[in-house]
């Protein structure tokens, strides 16, 4: 299975994962309505930087400045988190979901994940530029 194919994969598993918790955020009488709003905004910026890592094969086709593993391993991670909350809410007690923060924990993923990758894309950046001042100049600098 080529890369591509992998992320895809992954991209569809988190898009399932996705589609179900919103449903259930939506519709659901277990969550106050700050909360249920907390969790929308919270869910839209993992959905906005998953989004993101799934398209980060056409940045470089062959792989060579993007770590794989990571954007496989991060789009399941958020599935898998997903999958984790909605487990709470159907799961949790009415009153104990306000101070369990469901919005905080996926904000902060969110988050952490953005971080990763700005640095990843940071480190391919250089390596790229590294490798275009080599080609262009014998590779003496």
């Amino acid at each position: 299975m080529s890369y591509v194919e992998k992320v895809d994969k992954a991209y569809d598993e988190f898009q399932d994962a996705y589609r179900n918790l919103e449903r259930l955020v939506r519709t659901t009488d277990r969550l106050k309505e700050d909360d249920r709003q907390l969790l929308l905004i919270a869910l839209g910026r993992l959905y906005e930087i998953v989004e993101l890592l799934s398209e980060l094969p056409t940045v470089d086709g062959s792989g060579r400045y993007i770590d794989e593993d990571f954007v496989i391993q991060r789009i399941r991670d958020a599935a898998e988190l997903l999958r984790e909350v909605k487990g709470a809410i159907l799961e949790g007690n009415p009153e104990n979901l306000a101070e369990e923060e469901l919005d905080v924990d996926v904000m902060g993923y969110a988050v952490a994940i953005r971080e990763e990758l700005l640095d990843i894309l940071k480190r391919a950046l250089e390596r790229a530029k590294q490798e275009g001042r080599g080609g262009r100049d014998g590779g003496d600098k």
